[in-house]
């Protein structure tokens, strides 16, 4: 929903499942997604700082650590 007078937030990048993970590697964020359970295939993206497109970086999922 659009709000007149706010800032809206439509750059959001969902990383979701197993193996998901956001490093820092020569001045480079690391975006890597979950992998397709059916392909084993893992999304993945390097972005410099300042050039970055999301807004927003949310990740979803369980740990399995206690």
């Amino acid at each position: 929903m659009t709000v007149t007078g706010r800032k809206n937030h439509y750059n959001v990048k969902l990383l979701k499942g197993y193996g998901v993970s956001i490093n820092l590697r020569d001045n480079q964020i690391c975006l890597k997604g979950g992998r397709n359970f059916l392909t084993s295939e893992q999304d993945s993206e390097e972005w410099f700082v300042a050039q970055i497109t999301y807004e927003r970086i949310v990740i979803s999922g369980k740990s399995l650590r206690h």
